[in-house]
């Protein structure tokens, strides 16, 4: 299953010593579950890329975007971090590779609330909506 979390994320594509996979997702999204103050429904609702309902889900999504490297200290996304993932949830199918860099070069230089919680959810919504318009999978965590 393809997916693209830079945001997501897009949204909650991960990487981990080149590896991007759920276990690893859901474990990053339960430690920031703890520290924001999360509930398992936005949890859940997180790694399947559901709109973010409540602050505390938006700041689920700004945390685990961020401690995978996605969002940056300026609340900006980080492109170069982005296209590595995109090779390895794409694992070879050039079509989607280009499908999520045209994700990512649509979302990535949006202006975005200078609140994190509130721009990670702006940018999963770009990017989910421009996912949709061009083809690009991207399935669930």
């Amino acid at each position: 299953m393809k997916i693209l979390y830079i945001c997501l994320i897009v949204c909650a594509a991960l990487i981990s010593n080149a590896k991007c996979d759920h276990e690893k997702a859901k474990a990053v999204a339960n430690e920031c579950k703890e520290e924001v103050g999360a509930t398992d429904d936005e949890v859940e609702s997180f790694l399947k890329f559901e709109a973010a309902e409540t602050m505390t889900a938006k700041c689920l999504g700004a945390c685990v975007i961020k401690r995978f490297g996605l969002m940056n200290g300026d609340g900006k996304i980080d492109r170069e971090k982005s296209i590595e993932i995109l090779e390895i949830i794409a694992n070879g199918n050039e079509e989607q590779q280009a499908l999520g860099v045209e994700v990512l070069d649509a979302c990535a230089d949006i202006d975005v609330n200078e609140d994190h919680c509130e721009a990670a959810e702006e940018y999963r919504s770009c990017m989910h909506a421009k996912a949709k318009e061009i083809g690009f999978e991207m399935g669930r965590v």
